[in-house]
């Protein structure tokens, strides 16, 4: 199974140009946020807990201190999507490159949405694919097509992350001007559900995706009880890599993304789940490429929008220091979720990734006040994007 999707899972039970420069106010804060507070600024209080989270040589640590290589792309990628703390981002990219083979064959098996999310910080970071840290990262990922089935990229099982990592590899592909194989193109859009027996359409299937569906096999409905079924996340990571390689799906999505929101204004992965935040940003990022502002009337619901529901789950000045600006999962006690803050992150922005070299600016300090200061401390030296420039942790709140 792979490592990457089974951590999106794991959260879930425990990414066509820049659209729109949402802003979001009034914000209930529920765990403490000041308000109002627009949703590029959480955004960036986000990308700020995020760095705090990265180490002096450049990736993040998992539960035993070791390198978590999936971790380490995706927040990485997250940074260049929020576009601050260059210095740390750019020392992730180190890190990556430094540990190319480890982290694009995990297991010794290439994995392809692995492969397509690190394409995507390779561009953020002006880096070439087709030579980073001596691995060519395009040819890379052609070799995992058609291994387990005719145009599916991946050779492992896709039970679980078929449609997921199929869409990162377009997109990663679409980010360096790829040509895209056109059986791949194909294999993602026949994977969209458009009727369900006895082939009639039914607003909470048609339209999306399930994680992966066999040749032949029919679409089902989500099911909360077994986790299987069409469901929120998949379908927002297809039809976001449709949208970004303009290519029209059977069936229109946002139909399905309406009958499944929830009153609150979000998304659970399934249909009769409560709303989270990897679900409401995945979604909110595929509303986003398709046109649509999740703060829009078409988007309102009764207890609120797509904006108010992802910004909720933020933690505010009420929470640790060491908290602050992270996203929490439901049920896990408002602790900071890493996985969450990734994925907020590009619902927060509400655009497709990068696929352009990134300009960074600093973060904003979460909760700081006009008393509040911060200080900057060299680690080591090295280098970054190319110059010698000094490695610096986060700034840390002081006063």
């Amino acid at each position: 199974m792979n490592h990457v999707f089974v951590r999106r899972l794991i959260g879930i039970g425990a990414v066509v140009s820049a659209l729109f420069a949402v802003s979001v106010t009034n914000i209930s804060g529920a765990h403490g946020m000041p308000v109002p507070v627009g949703a590029t600024t959480a955004a960036g209080y986000a990308g700020y807990w995020i760095a705090s989270q990265v180490t002096v040589d450049g990736y993040i640590a998992d539960a035993n201190a070791m390198p978590a290589s999936s971790s380490t792309v995706e927040s990485a990628l997250a940074l260049a999507v929020t576009k601050v703390e260059g210095p740390t981002f750019f020392r992730m990219v180190a890190w990556l490159k430094s540990n190319v083979n480890a982290v694009t064959n995990p297991g010794g098996i290439a994995d392809a949405g692995q492969i397509g999310l690190l394409l995507l910080v390779v561009v953020a970071a002006h880096e070439d694919p087709t030579n980073f840290g001596g691995a060519n990262l395009v040819q890379l990922l052609s070799t995992t097509l058609d291994v387990y089935e005719p145009g599916l990229y991946g050779s492992t099982d896709p039970t679980y992350d078929g449609v997921f990592r199929q869409s990162m590899a377009l997109v990663g592909l679409h980010a360096t001007n790829q040509t895209i194989p056109t059986e791949a193109i194909d294999w993602l859009v026949a994977q969209q559900c458009v009727t369900i027996a006895p082939l009639v359409p039914d607003p909470v299937v048609t339209g999306g995706w399930m994680s992966y569906r066999a040749p032949g096999d029919p679409c089902i409905a989500g099911d909360s009880q077994n986790y299987v079924g069409v469901d929120t996340n998949s379908s927002a990571f297809a039809s976001t890599a449709l949208a970004a390689i303009s290519v029209t799906p059977r069936a229109d999505p946002l139909s399905f993304f309406a009958a499944m929101q929830n009153a609150t204004g979000g998304w659970g992965f399934l249909g009769d789940l409560a709303d989270d935040p990897s679900s409401d940003a995945l979604v909110i990022q595929a509303l986003a490429t398709h046109g649509e502002s999740p703060t829009s009337p078409r988007w309102t619901r009764a207890s609120g929008d797509p904006m108010s529901s992802l910004l909720g789950f933020q933690l505010g000045c009420d929470a640790p220091v060491a908290d602050q600006g992270a996203f929490t999962f439901p049920g896990t006690d408002n602790a900071p979720n890493l996985m969450a803050t990734e994925q907020a992150v590009w619902g927060a922005i509400a655009q497709q990734f990068a696929i352009q070299p990134v300009t960074f600016s600093p973060a904003p300090v979460p909760c700081q006040t006009s008393s509040t200061t911060t200080t900057l401390v060299e680690v080591q030296a090295g280098l970054v994007a190319g110059e010698a420039t000094p490695v610096a942790v986060v700034p840390a709140l002081t006063g």
